[in-house]
């Protein structure tokens, strides 16, 4: 399991927690999990690219350039966090009402 703890300032007086959480015995969501055995998830990810116009419509440019990976991956059965990217704890500060946003 690796597990690293940052602190990312707010303000001169507060910092939100974030983590970076990776079980190194779980290989992605084919992979049951390793606690339990679970094979449903909790799953975030994020996904981002090239868009434009093709006669008025919008298109992704896929061959140009995109953008995705996980956020955060949890087994259903036994709630063990698997995989934890800290920009998940940013996010999840913000929709919590733990900052505003600058």
């Amino acid at each position: 399991m690796v597990y690293e703890q940052y602190h990312l300032p707010l303000s001169e007086n507060e910092e939100l927690e974030i983590e970076y959480v990776e079980n190194s015995e779980w290989d992605g969501l084919s992979d049951p999990c390793p606690e339990c055995e679970g094979e449903e998830f909790n799953h975030i990810e994020y996904n981002g690219g090239h868009y434009g116009q093709y006669q008025g419509t919008v298109v992704e440019r896929t061959d140009y350039w995109d953008q995705k990976g996980s956020l955060y991956t949890e087994c259903l059965d036994c709630g063990e966090v698997l995989f934890k990217n800290p920009a998940y704890d940013v996010l999840r500060g913000y929709l919590d009402g733990e900052f505003d946003a600058p």
